[in-house]
């Protein structure tokens, strides 16, 4: 019997933010490289990785396929491109519990993204949710200015994550049933020739080239593909949701690898987020498990 799409969006997309939940704390490993050199590795591998499966896979029909993700899948590869840079450049300049909250507004953006360009109904508990994500985003931000541990900066680069990513699930959402590879790929791509100019890729340790080799050849790609399929079968919003499971595994690999133990604001802030996220995310499951089949 074929397993339900929805259930198989929800495993895929899950299963990605389980394998990427370690990535801030990879990024915290690097030692000497600086965020752009970091950027441009990870991002080349990612490319090159997934250009690969899909040649692998697809053999002479590889650079039509890659064609016939259209302009939405360019625009969505674009967006992954920014998501791409600002992850690691706010992993260095604030904290991962710090990024790893203020992706948690994920959802909102996609929400708010779904509802303007494929008309996708966003229930009322949805705007209560992003109201009170919002706040918990706006004090992690003051934590970071005077009380907390990362930088207002960062924060500020952290929060175009979630703009980018939520536009970028809504694109691959409102393409229909295509291979969300393409895209995934051509943002490592985007994102890699962006910062070339502004970076010395070969004055990396070996140290450090590992590091991001693990990032960038397995994690990233992995944890990537199979976050962005969700969204050929269940709704961005939904999709969006799933990844609370970065937000909430995220700070424990930092303390557990590197040491870095999240502070006061932001677990007050993240609270916020983190409560308004799963009480969204509950409510619409047991409305759910109540519709008659």
């Amino acid at each position: 019997m074929p397993m339900p799409l929805h259930l198989k969006g929800l495993l895929l997309s899950a299963a990605g933010m389980l394998v990427i939940s370690p990535d801030g704390m990879l990024v915290k490993m690097v030692q000497d490289a600086d965020s752009l050199q970091v950027v441009f590795w990870r991002s080349l591998l990612l490319g090159l990785v997934l250009c690969a499966v899909v040649a692998l896979h697809r053999g002479r029909g590889a650079v039509a396929h890659v064609r016939a993700m259209g302009p939405l899948g360019l625009l969505a590869g674009l967006m992954m491109a920014v998501t791409n840079i600002s992850f690691v450049v706010a992993m260095m300049l604030t904290t991962v519990a710090n990024t790893l909250v203020v992706i948690a507004t994920i959802p909102m953006f996609s929400a708010l993204f779904g509802l303007v360009l494929i008309r996708e109904r966003v229930r009322t508990r949805t705007w209560i949710a992003m109201s009170v994500s919002f706040l918990g985003v706006v004090i992690i931000m003051s934590g970071s200015v005077g009380l907390g541990g990362g930088t207002l900066i960062g924060d500020l680069v952290a929060l175009s994550i979630p703009v980018a990513l939520g536009l970028a699930l809504v694109l691959m959402r409102k393409a229909g049933d295509r291979d969300t590879i393409p895209p995934v790929a051509l943002g490592g791509l985007l994102s890699a020739l962006a910062v070339l100019p502004f970076c010395n890729p070969f004055g990396i340790t070996a140290h450090d080239m590992i590091v991001i080799g693990i990032m960038g050849a397995v994690v990233s790609p992995l944890a990537l593909s199979l976050y962005t399929s969700g969204a050929r079968y269940i709704p961005a919003a939904e999709v969006a949701l799933l990844a609370l499971i970065e937000t909430a595994l995220g700070p424990l690999w930092a303390w557990v690898g590197v040491g870095e133990q999240p502070p006061l604001m932001t677990l007050v802030g993240g609270s916020l987020v983190i409560g308004a996220i799963v009480v969204n995310n509950t409510l619409a499951l047991m409305r759910r498990r109540r519709r008659p089949t």
